[in-house]
């Protein structure tokens, strides 16, 4: 008989009235690394339950054989209910978590699949999201399919069962429409809903890193 025991502590980083939530970090392996993955807005995932974007991201990472994940979106108000319409964009305090968690972490995955394609103001965010981690380029990944297409949502069904980390390569999509500039420009202090979170190839294995980030268990 054999009996496997473990543990996954949590660690949530909110605004005060817990209308914003910046990072969610579960850790079920202090002695293996960390991933920062970057979605596009958190959902209902808090200390205790986990939304089917988290579980998704937790079981395929675990296969990976990584042993904690930071959880961040491009903006940080909660909802389930995607708002394009409204004005949409990335506060600095989101900034500064995400930041934090790429100087920690052995891998970036940027996540956040195709939202930004027909969207002025998100692909607004993106860009000013990727120039902030330039320091970070060489850990920027995104998830790839067995079948070689990249730049997929954990929700996506291509994907949810088996990840493949593919060096991150900037979409035509943003290349072509760089300067594209939206007829409301997105202020520096709000942001709206987006989704639920809800060239060189790798099987997506870690590399070694001497030490782990300092894991506080949330109250």
């Amino acid at each position: 008989m054999i009996v496997e025991q473990g543990l996954m502590s949590t660690e949530v980083i909110f605004n005060d009235d817990k209308t914003e939530r910046y990072l969610l970090r579960k850790v079920w392996n202090e002695d293996k690394p960390l991933v920062s993955l970057i979605m596009t807005n958190p959902s209902s995932a808090n200390a205790v339950t986990i939304d089917m974007t988290v579980h998704y991201s937790i079981c395929n990472l675990y296969k990976l054989g990584y042993g904690a994940v930071d959880i961040l979106n491009m903006t940080s108000t909660i909802s389930t209910k995607i708002d394009t319409k409204s004005m949409i964009s990335i506060s600095d305090t989101n900034v500064e978590q995400i930041l934090k968690s790429a100087e920690k972490s052995d891998k970036v995955i940027i996540a956040w699949g195709k939202i930004g394609e027909n969207n002025k103001k998100i692909r607004l965010i993106q860009l000013k999201l990727l120039d902030k981690l330039q320091p970070f380029q060489e850990k920027l990944y995104w998830i790839s399919s067995e079948t070689g297409n990249s730049g997929f949502h954990p929700l996506a069904p291509q994907i949810r069962f088996d990840w493949y980390l593919e060096r991150f390569v900037m979409p035509e999509y943003l290349k072509e429409k760089q300067d594209d500039k939206p007829e409301n420009p997105p202020k520096d202090e709000s942001a709206e809903s987006l989704k639920d979170e809800s060239e060189v190839s790798t099987r997506g294995r870690p590399s070694k890193r001497t030490s782990q980030p300092v894991v506080k268990l949330a109250t």
